[in-house]
């Protein structure tokens, strides 16, 4: 597991010896999840911030050591969500579509991991959006020289309308970083301003994409802002719903816009299909959690 950077420090002393002691005790725990985020604390602790692991195919993937869910998962198994793109490429050949002729636009890109399993998946054309400045660098290096690639990068969140928002940041998952404000203190330490931008105003016209949206409650106000992008070129749209943080009015809004574009989805990876209908008992019964779908255009 190359290192980007060299520790600063000695090893402090703390728990950190205590855990280490615990999981060396036995060769599975350290191939468990628990041992990939001790391996994290403890270059964290020497404050080295990033790591790049190696996948199979050669190239590297640069990860934060703070992350305790994407970068474990990528130490683990090389991949982060791997499961929910297999899924979708399922779906998208009961369509007749076809990876690479779509512009995959990737809204929350985060370090690029659903980028590197759509090109992997057969994608070559990119959008990235990504707010949060960590996260964006590591994004632009995780993507950068990906062959026979076109890949677009844009440091923004996509909103209702331009403006700035407060993107508030979580201490110890890098994935959840959401700009809708949350009661856990883990998020409010660093609340960051960050520009928006309608989605519609990022993307061109007469280009047929893809649309794969992960903004931890901020669904909504990204379909809003996208409208007219999404009426004349999207051909199918994966969300992770997020109902706990959706206001009322969010919600039934996300519901019919999520109709007019089709009347059934598909969750992921489980392949379920439901009519529109049913999305909000699925919202209302999944309140306390999140989900992925799929919807594909045509079925109305």
């Amino acid at each position: 597991m190359p290192v980007t950077q060299k520790p600063t420090s000695s090893m402090p002393k703390s728990r950190l010896f205590k855990l280490l002691r615990r999981w060396l005790a036995g060769a599975a725990g350290m191939r468990s999840k628990h041992g990939a985020n001790l391996a994290l604390d403890i270059l964290s602790a020497n404050h080295i911030r990033d790591i790049a692991i190696g996948r199979d195919d050669g190239r590297l993937v640069h990860l934060a050591t703070k992350d305790k869910v994407i970068a474990s998962s990528v130490i683990l198994s090389g991949s982060f969500g791997r499961e929910i793109m297999t899924a979708l490429i399922e779906q998208l050949k009961l369509k007749d579509l076809v990876p690479a002729d779509l512009l995959f636009v990737n809204v929350g890109a985060n370090i690029g991991t659903a980028c590197l399993n759509a090109y992997d998946a057969g994608f070559r054309q990119f959008i990235a959006i990504e707010p949060e400045p960590e996260n964006f660098g590591l994004l632009a290096l995780n993507l950068d020289g990906l062959e026979d690639a076109n890949v677009r990068f844009k440091q923004a969140a996509a909103g209702e309308e331009a403006g700035c928002l407060k993107l508030h940041r979580h201490e110890s998952n890098m994935g959840a970083h959401s700009l809708i404000a949350s009661e856990g203190a883990h998020h409010e330490a660093g609340a960051i301003e960050v520009a928006v931008e309608p989605l519609s105003e990022i993307l061109e016209r007469d280009v047929p994409f893809l649309l794969f949206v992960d903004v931890e409650g901020f669904e909504p106000q990204v379909l809003k802002g996208g409208a007219d992008a999404i009426s004349a070129d999207c051909k199918a749209i994966v969300l992770e719903i997020t109902p706990s943080k959706y206001s009322d009015e969010d919600a039934h809004d996300l519901v019919q816009r999520i109709k007019s574009f089709s009347d059934k989805f598909v969750l992921l990876p489980e392949g379920e299909n439901h009519p529109t209908t049913a999305l909000s008992k699925i919202m209302d019964d999944r309140r306390g959690t999140h989900f992925d779908i799929v919807i594909l255009r045509g079925e109305n």
